[in-house]
């Protein structure tokens, strides 16, 4: 009598291990063909639906662009990083619109805004090498045009 019970618990001990071996699985692959796999790791964690990861992407990329506006705040002024700080703002919005255009259904415009957001992050750059001046972050936003790649990308992947 005894073994049957520890035979039942250890059946379920193993139908727990696959279920979750599974879902992990099944997460990580959302990454495989991902550009940047460890942004998207980061990203995806252990989701397995490409929605939720696209939506945690955005969610993401919200944040870090408010970050990467704070940081440029804090940068001497210029009329580079003023800029570059009219773009963050102008990335959220178009952020914010993707997340629109997929509760809407609209998985193409989902990903449009994406990239239009990454077009924004470029123009910060841009507009450091036009004036010929360094970039002082830089680093921000490689980071956020990086992040935009994975975002498009688990945004092509929803059905």
């Amino acid at each position: 009598m005894v073994f049957k019970d520890y035979t039942f618990f250890s059946y379920a001990f193993l139908a727990t291990a696959v279920i979750l071996l599974i879902g992990q699985a099944l997460g990580a692959g959302l990454c495989d063909n991902s550009p940047f796999k460890q942004i998207c790791a980061s990203i995806v964690y252990n989701r397995t639906d490409p929605r939720e990861a696209s939506i945690a992407a955005v969610h993401k990329l919200v944040y870090q662009s408010k970050v990467a506006k704070v940081v440029a705040q804090r940068q001497n002024k210029s009329t580079e990083i003023d800029y570059c700080i009219s773009k963050f703002d102008l990335s959220i919005v178009f952020l914010k619109n993707s997340l629109t255009n997929l509760t809407a259904g609209d998985y193409r415009k989902h990903r449009t805004s994406i990239i239009q957001a990454r077009v924004a992050y470029n123009g910060c750059d841009a507009e450091f090498q036009t004036s010929g001046k360094p970039n002082p972050i830089a680093k921000s936003t490689k980071f956020l045009e990086d992040m935009t790649f994975v975002g498009a990308y688990l945004a092509s992947l929803i059905k």
